[in-house]
């Protein structure tokens, strides 16, 4: 029986790495970001329940919310208030990197180098968040990235900083704590500016209309193209609750092209969004505290599930496996 149990489990593994051979494009979600401390989509519902006035208390989906048109005109102050929310727990990530006292940073390190190996030494990273987790992590490190923007204060956004080699390339589709409207375009700045308009795009229909605008809608445009270009993809803590990103995946995924997902809880609108996957292995946390795997290795199989001791739905657990 245990002899079963370890086959079943290098079975698994060996999907994993035949699905990543090649670095994927890695799509980074709220989830990924929650073990640091950095408030979830329930944390910002609770936070706009306490501080905006009509807040409808009895809201269960954030997105949806947001996309009434009674809330068009307070969203300034709306996005404050996610800025302040986001910013707060964002500024504890970085004394605890700069103390370097948490052994999830290193996990995120050892994804980046693992993927970054392998010629052109590129690795793509899609993000609909906000935070600086990922920005934090890498200069810590010494990892050469960018995120569209020249320069280290009051920096423009020039998508040619995008490159295909030797470098990570941060696409923040929804914007990023440091981005303010300055004379009319948004640049970069320290986090010293809050008596600045946060330039993010908030849940609800409007984040369409913002995103034609500049550098959102490069930014789009670059993901758009990674997920097109894609030989696989590793979802990190992404819900599938974004129109921008979700199509693009769903079309790219029902083609062949192998996914991976880890999360603590997978959403119900990501097993919709996948259901028609050729190849896909998805890793959450099970009932009983381990890890259950929902897989299917090529598109004549069915789906199965399994379980694994183990937590291998986190990614410091899950990197044992790359």
């Amino acid at each position: 029986m245990e002899h079963n149990k370890d086959d079943i489990k290098e079975n698994i593994f060996q999907i994993v790495q035949s699905f990543l051979k090649n670095p994927p494009l890695i799509v980074w979600g709220s989830g990924a970001t929650i073990s640091f401390g950095i408030p979830s989509m329930w944390d910002l519902n609770d936070a706009l329940k306490g501080e905006i006035d009509g807040f409808d208390t009895s809201n269960t989906n954030l997105e949806i919310e947001l996309g009434k048109e009674k809330y068009q005109k307070k969203m300034p102050q709306i996005k404050k208030v996610i800025w302040d929310k986001v910013n707060d727990a964002d500024v504890s990530v970085l004394k605890n990197i700069i103390k370097n006292d948490n052994n999830d940073f290193k996990s995120i390190r050892l994804l980046i180098e693992k993927f970054i190996e392998t010629h052109p030494r590129v690795v793509n990273i899609v993000t609909t968040n906000y935070d600086r987790v990922l920005e934090h992590i890498m200069s810590f490190q010494d990892i050469v990235f960018t995120d569209g923007f020249e320069g280290k204060t009051l920096s423009v956004f020039n998508e040619s900083q995008f490159k295909e080699k030797d470098l990570v390339n941060l696409i923040k589709v929804h914007g990023s704590l440091n981005w303010f409207n300055i004379d009319g375009e948004i640049r970069y700045l320290s986090c010293l500016s809050k008596d600045k308009v946060p330039q993010i795009i908030a849940p609800g229909k409007n984040k369409y209309q913002e995103a034609y605008s500049s550098p959102y809608r490069e930014l789009i445009q670059k993901s758009d193209y990674l997920i097109k270009n894609a030989s696989s993809i590793l979802v990190v803590g992404f819900g599938f609750n974004d129109a921008h990103l979700t199509p693009r995946i769903k079309a790219k995924v029902k083609k062949g092209t192998p996914i991976v997902l880890i999360t603590k809880k997978i959403s119900d609108s990501c097993f919709e969004e996948l259901k028609n996957a050729e190849k896909y292995l998805l890793l959450e946390e099970s009932n009983s505290g381990k890890t259950k795997v929902i897989y299917k290795e090529n598109s004549t199989e069915n789906k199965k599930e399994i379980e694994l001791e183990g937590n291998f739905w986190q990614l410091n657990k899950f990197m044992e496996i790359l």
